[in-house]
């Protein structure tokens, strides 16, 4: 099927080479996988992931469907060896609750090690999948791209599903693939479509990963001569039955529980379509700020070129390639709602269609020179060129996470400053807020706005020791209530600020607004550290 020039690297070369991209690609995503610890909400919606996953031992059913269910159960999995071995060496806790605050650092490091592990292997998976319909060349050049891609790189470090269902949606599209290179068996029919049911049953958008594999089928059955409408009819259907029950494998109360199921599949329908904080369309916003900072402009218009380049020149490849990707940035960039993680899954896909792009021009530009090896040097320049940009801002992020978090230093201090513990009052959203140990010692305190009071489980009180105020670029859920700053200016002290990224700096950065990841989506090497800036203002003593 391919077009390329003839193969120049060996076996032993490309396997060679295959190993130091893994090997990279699993550096930049285990380097500062520990960040934030042992805060346990430093990464929103890894809560969730331990909160259902721990709910799994009295309950199979996670009552809770935003999300599909398989990535939990493997996360409880791995719950559940940890929690042998804690027994096997002597130990007793069996109460998931008494477990939760034994082991909340080691209980987010879990699901954060099976992302991880995810990310490596769709360098391997995407490799894989690209020497199906192109060169060597092309294939390592896929994996590099991938191995170094900042958004599939930062997102591998969070314990939550995009990244792992992206590897299944890889693996996915390799087995449809091989039905179209290697011929149709039944076999590679249900692998297929186990696999796409895998990977809608970590994540739902991703289900759209059936449409390359129902091409492979096609090319095979109506294409193709001898043409045959009955084993297109069968294929398709064994494709669509072993993805559902794959799916529901993985999300078995998709059907247990179906109408809390489809409550919650119709309730995240609706957010994606009505937006969430920065209520820009997706189709211009991911092109413009997810692509351009996550994949680097380089490599992002180089997948555009790709792709042109393969629908005027190879297209029955083309058809493979982009029948899942252009669909799934169609579909979630209708919407007002637009978390850069969104975009994860096609990440690959547009590494693959660069590579495309660098081989077509390093073979152009190795015919000008007389050099044997001058398509290599030609490629490797290329790609060095293209995946600076991206590369760069990869290890800035793996250094940023390696520096103790902002919420971390605060919680520390407030711990060693006041053991005895004292009222506290935090604005903004929880997750930026400090948590000293042990916290039963400090009385949260809120503030109604309404009433112009604070207030603790909804009763007056006055008011508290300290103010623990949180402020940053993503001001939607870091807000002061005019009220509380007021209060901090006249009656209270700034003792201590711990600093994310210094007032000076913070223009040269830019954040994932709708998302409370406190840490810059472009600009990294702005931030000091990840966190939001956390000023503590004590009460004035009366005299």
């Amino acid at each position: 099927m391919s077009e390329f020039p003839a193969e120049t690297l060996s076996d032993r070369t490309t396997r060679t080479l295959l190993v130091l991209v893994i090997a990279g690609a699993a550096l930049l995503r285990v380097w500062g996988l520990a960040f934030g610890l042992p805060h346990p909400f430093t990464r929103p919606d890894e809560e969730v992931i331990v909160d259902v996953a721990l709910g799994a031992f009295s309950d199979r059913n996670p009552h809770f469907f935003d999300w599909p269910t398989l990535f939990m159960y493997l996360t409880a999995i791995g719950y559940a060896v940890m929690f042998g071995i804690e027994r096997a060496i002597g130990g007793t806790i069996t109460d998931p609750a008494v477990a939760k605050s034994s082991f909340e650092p080691l209980l987010v490091l879990i699901p954060r090690a099976l992302s991880v592990s995810a990310g490596i292997a769709t360098v391997a998976a995407l490799f894989g999948a690209a020497r199906e319909l192109f060169s060597r060349r092309v294939a390592l050049i896929a994996a590099a791209f991938l191995a170094v891609a900042f958004l599939h790189v930062r997102d591998s470090h969070f314990g939550v599903t995009d990244v792992p269902a992206t590897f299944l949606a890889v693996c996915a599209f390799w087995a449809g693939l091989r039905c179209a290179t290697r011929g149709l068996t039944t076999g590679r029919v249900a692998i297929a479509g186990a696999l796409c049911g895998l990977s809608a049953s970590t994540k739902y958008n991703t289900a759209l990963v059936l449409l390359p594999a129902a091409l492979a089928i096609l090319s095979q059955t109506i294409w193709n001569q001898p043409r045959s409408m009955s084993l297109a009819v069968r294929a398709l259907a064994l494709l669509l039955v072993c993805a559902t029950m794959a799916f529901l494998v993985g999300t078995p109360f998709a059907v247990l529980d179906h109408q809390a199921f489809l409550a919650a599949v119709t309730g995240v329908r609706h957010h994606l379509a009505n937006g969430h904080v920065v209520m820009a369309r997706g189709w211009t916003y991911h092109a413009m700020f997810t692509l351009r900072y996550g994949l680097g402009i380089p490599l992002a218009v180089t997948a555009v070129v790709g792709g042109c380049w393969l629908v005027a020149r190879q297209p029955r490849a083309a058809v493979f390639v982009l029948a899942f990707p252009i669909p799934y940035y169609l579909v979630l960039g209708s919407g007002l709602t637009v978390f850069v993680r969104y975009m994860i899954p096609i990440v690959p896909f547009l590494c693959l269609t660069a590579a495309v792009a660098v081989e077509r021009f390093a073979d152009t530009i190795g015919r000008g020179f007389p050099a044997a090896r001058a398509r290599d040097v030609a490629a490797a320049a290329l790609v060095v060129i293209i995946a600076m940009p991206t590369a760069v801002p990869s290890v800035a992020f793996d250094r940023l996470m390696t520096k103790v978090d902002t919420r971390v230093i605060g919680s520390d201090w407030i711990s060693a400053r006041f053991p005895a513990g004292v009222s506290i009052y935090q604005n903004g959203y929880g997750y930026g807020h400090v948590l000293p140990r042990p916290l039963e010692r400090f009385a949260q305190y809120t503030f109604n706005e309404q009433a112009n009071r604070f207030e603790r489980d909804g009763r007056p009180v006055g008011p508290p020791d300290l103010l623990v105020l949180q402020e940053s670029p993503l001001g939607f859920y870091s807000r002061i209530p005019p009220r509380v700053a007021a209060m901090a200016a006249s009656e209270y002290v700034r003792v201590i600020t711990f600093e994310g990224i210094s007032a000076s700096r913070v223009s040269g950065a830019v954040y994932d607004r709708d998302d409370m990841f406190f840490a810059p989506f472009g600009g990294i090497e702005n931030a000091e550290r990840p966190g939001p800036n956390v000023g503590i203002f004590e009460r004035r003593r009366s005299r």
